[in-house]
């Protein structure tokens, strides 16, 4: 009977096994051609004309469907996490604020996406999608107490990859609920400032561009000269609370 039982188990666990082989396979299948696709969006967000030919295209929509398509464009851009300067293009065709909000509800969507499928098949997708060196660098977050407070701090900081650490989130205690409600907003300074240079470029406010590209560069700067030295310290602070008494 027991060894009926152990059989049993056996079975169950090498199906979940391999169903979960498959919805990465067919996930990872998905994402290479999503991102195959992306290239001559890629392409064009990485120059001033393919701003202005992505500008055109998207503009050529009217009203609902515009918005739809610029909003998927930007979730896409948080699952795959490799297009550009979306969000610039949000200033351009909306406003700096209904083209912040549009760039937030993607990412929002982007995000959940990622949180639903990572919990759904675990560690072996992130993985698949998240650099060894980077899931080194950042493994404090499996057993930090203040996770939300930390997360806050590195969602706020330029130059840390938000959109790698959504893959690693849903592999931490941190609730959906707690992520999205106090985390998720520590992203909106940096959306609004992205959509009041690209408003203000298609504006003609040149000067406004200006300035806000310059504390755009300055903010930068000070996540660039901080983020190691905080991601360290996060470290250290995991490997002394892991050590034996």
């Amino acid at each position: 009977m027991q060894e009926d039982t152990e059989s049993r188990s056996e079975r169950s666990e090498r199906y979940k096994k391999r169903v979960r082989i498959i919805s990465l396979a067919v996930f990872a299948a998905f994402i290479i051609f999503a991102a195959v696709l992306s290239i001559p969006l890629i392409r064009d967000l990485r120059t001033e004309e393919g701003l202005e030919r992505m500008k055109e295209r998207l503009g050529s929509y009217s009203g609902i469907a515009g918005v739809l398509i610029f909003t998927g464009i930007q979730a896409m851009q948080v699952v795959i996490a490799v297009i550009p300067a979306i969000q610039i293009v949000g200033g351009m065709l909306f406003g700096w604020f209904f083209g912040a909000v549009l760039s937030f509800l993607g990412i929002l969507i982007g995000t959940f996406i990622i949180f639903v499928i990572v919990g759904k098949l675990g560690r072996p997708l992130a993985e698949a999608f998240v650099d060894e060196k980077l899931m080194k660098r950042y493994k404090f977050l499996s057993d930090e107490k203040k996770l939300i407070r930390i997360l806050m701090i590195l969602y706020i900081i330029p130059g840390v990859p938000k959109d790698v650490i959504s893959y690693i989130v849903p592999l931490t205690k941190v609730s959906r609920r707690d992520f999205f409600l106090f985390v998720m907003p520590c992203r909106i300074p940096a959306v609004v400032l992205s959509t009041v240079f690209g408003s203000n470029v298609v504006s003609g406010n040149f000067k406004i561009a200006v300035i806000v590209f310059s504390v755009c560069a300055a903010l930068a700067i000070l996540g660039f000269v901080l983020k190691d030295p905080i991601l360290d310290r996060l470290n250290k602070r995991k490997e002394k609370n892991n050590r034996p008494e």
